[in-house]
């Protein structure tokens, strides 16, 4: 998957099944999932991940992983966060490991058996390496980085990787599939004022059970997760333009100001004078 807004891609999607991005985090991901693994170095600065409502802290140099189609999203540190981004597609995966439907990866840095330790360290090792290539370009960048990747798939499923009893259901792809569709619709017309009747007949639902079934799938109600999309859109424009505050909630469809301002102070912890004042002149912003 490659971010339209939240990544700067360096590296195009190759035709081997993955991508490679070395990224400046110049806004938070609101509530995302794709179907691709996806692995998240830090440089610098730092992040707060929340896989399937599971919070996770990643500091510089460590490393996290979200499988395939978990629902996540990431609050990155002011004024700058660096990284990278690998997205590896499960087509390319399922060359290497044909049962991997049987397989779910985990891994982040708090969560870390003793025994898996050192192969952790190895990986982070794997992407130091993949740093010093890709700022040191030499000719043989690109084999060398695909090399390391392959090595870096292998020690998560040789470390990382634990059996499923059985595969996904006709009814969890059903799901994904629902949640996928939803995902694009708040993309196209976040700008507008969405109801959750307009949400709920996208998907030919009833509107009560629409809202069950998007709280049960992501742990928030669809306004919420609609008003976070909105958000994320608005802090980039608060620190790359010099419009105000009002215009740019307008810009974005986000009318009630008294809701936006609770909402911004409990995801960023400032306001949005406090984070114009923070990132002014930041050379990395």
């Amino acid at each position: 998957m490659i971010r339209k807004t939240n990544y700067e891609n360096v590296d195009t999607l190759l035709d081997t099944g993955f991508n490679i991005s070395f990224v400046t985090m110049k806004q938070n991901t609101s509530l995302h999932w794709h179907l691709a693994l996806e692995i998240l170095y830090i440089l610098n600065g730092n992040a707060n991940v929340n896989i399937e409502q599971t919070p996770h802290h990643v500091d510089p140099l460590d490393v996290i992983v979200i499988d395939s189609s978990k629902i996540h999203d990431a609050v990155y540190a002011l004024p700058h966060t660096m990284g990278i981004s690998i997205h590896i597609s499960k087509n390319f995966m399922r060359r290497y490991i044909p049962d991997l439907e049987l397989l779910r990866i985990e891994c982040s840095p708090e969560d870390l058996l003793p025994e898996q330790r050192p192969a952790y360290t190895q990986l982070c090792e794997y992407l130091k390496e993949l740093t010093v290539l890709y700022v040191n370009q030499p000719k043989t960048y690109e084999l060398k980085s695909n090399a390391l990747v392959l090595e870096i798939l292998s020690c998560l499923i040789e470390h990382f990787s634990i059996p499923l009893t059985e595969t996904l259901s006709i009814k969890d792809i059903k799901n994904i599939d629902r949640m996928n569709q939803i995902g694009k619709y708040v993309d196209d017309h976040y700008k507008e004022p969405i109801t959750l009747q307009n949400a709920a007949d996208e998907l030919l639902l009833n509107k009560e059970y629409f809202c069950r079934f998007f709280k049960q799938n992501t742990g928030v109600s669809f306004v919420t997760y609609l008003n976070q999309v909105r958000i994320n859109h608005i802090y980039y424009d608060l620190i790359h333009t010099e419009d105000s505050t009002s215009t740019i909630l307008d810009r974005h469809g986000f009318y009630n100001q008294k809701l936006f301002y609770k909402m911004f102070k409990e995801i960023y912890d400032c306001t949005p004078r406090q984070l114009r004042s923070l990132t002014k002149n930041n050379p990395f912003i």
